[in-house]
C-alpha cells in the first residue's frame, strides 16, 4: 500500500509541472489575442493603425466586423518597375551612372524578394496594362508596378492573417518522460527521463530511477529508447547500480 501511495505522489507532482507548464502557454496565447492589433481596434474602433514604410503609408480600422486597409503609395518610383525603368534609363550612360545604378539595383533586389516571397499575389489586366500587388508580410497589399496611387481593401475580421508576433503560441512537448522500469537483478520501479539526442524514432536520454521506495534511494542510468507510438517509448539501459534495466514510459 505504502509503494502506491508513493506511486501516487510522483504522479501527482508530474501532473502538476505538466498543468503548470500547458496553462502558462495558455495564458501567454490568451494575453497574445487580448492585445493583438485587430482585437485593439475591434474593441476601439474610433482607433486608426497607421504602419509607414519607404514604399508606402497604410491606414487600417474596423467598423463592425469589416476592417478598411487604405495602403497609399508613398513614393511611386520605389516600387519593382518603377526602379527597373529607373535603372533601365540611367544605364545609357553607365559610366557616369554607376553607383547610382548599383544603389538601385539593391532597392530592386529587395522590393522583387519581396514579391517573390509573398504568398499571395495579384495580377490585374485593363486596357493592355498588366497591374501586379503583393501581400506583405503584416498582411497588406502593396504595389509592384507603377501608377498605382492607392490601394483600398475591405475585408471581414475573422479573415485577416494574424501577423507573424501574434501567430498561435504553439503547444510543444515537454520531451520529459516518465513510467515505469524492470532491472535484470529482479528490482522494479518508477523511472523519469529527458531526451538528449533524437533520430527518427529512437532517442537517447538521461534517466533516474526510483527503486528501493522504503529508503527512497534513487540510481542515475543512460538509455535508449524506441518509438512505440505517439507518446509511448520502450528502452533498455544502464544504471549507476551497475543495473541493465527495461523501460516503459510516457512522454509528455
Amino acid at each position: 500500500m505504502k509503494i502506491v501511495n508513493i506511486i501516487l505522489v510522483i504522479l501527482i507532482i508530474i501532473g502538476i509541472g505538466v498543468g503548470g507548464y500547458f496553462g502558462y502557454r495558455y495564458f501567454r496565447q490568451w494575453e497574445a489575442d487580448r492585445f493583438s492589433e485587430m482585437n485593439m481596434l475591434r474593441a476601439n474602433q474610433d482607433l486608426f493603425l497607421k504602419k509607414v514604410t519607404e514604399l508606402s503609408e497604410t491606414i487600417t480600422h474596423i467598423v463592425n466586423d469589416t476592417a478598411k486597409t487604405t495602403t497609399t503609395v508613398v513614393k511611386p518610383d520605389y516600387t519593382y518597375e518603377g526602379l527597373k525603368e529607373q535603372v533601365i534609363e540611367l544605364k545609357k550612360n553607365e559610366d557616369a551612372n554607376k553607383d547610382e545604378i548599383n544603389s538601385l539595383k539593391e532597392k530592386l533586389s529587395e522590393q522583387r524578394q519581396a514579391f517573390l516571397n509573398s504568398d499571395d499575389t495579384v495580377l490585374i489586366k485593363k486596357d493592355g496594362e498588366n497591374i501586379l500587388l503583393y501581400r506583405d508580410t503584416e498582411g497588406n497589399l502593396q504595389p509592384a508596378s507603377e501608377g498605382i496611387e492607392k490601394i483600398i481593401e475591405h475585408k471581414d475580421v475573422s479573415e485577416i492573417p494574424i501577423p507573424i508576433e501574434e501567430k498561435k503560441l504553439e503547444v510543444t512537448k515537454l520531451n520529459l518522460k516518465a513510467g515505469g522500469y524492470y532491472a535484470f537483478d529482479q528490482t522494479y520501479g518508477v523511472i523519469l527521463s529527458k531526451d538528449i539526442i533524437n533520430i527518427k524514432k529512437y532517442s537517447l536520454n538521461a534517466s533516474v530511477l526510483l527503486s528501493d521506495y522504503k529508503a527512497f534511494k534513487f540510481a542515475v542510468g543512460g538509455d535508449i529508447s524506441y518509438s512505440i507510438s505517439d507518446n509511448m517509448e520502450l528502452g533498455v539501459g544502464y544504471n549507476t547500480n551497475k543495473e541493465y534495466y527495461i523501460k516503459l514510459q510516457y512522454l509528455f
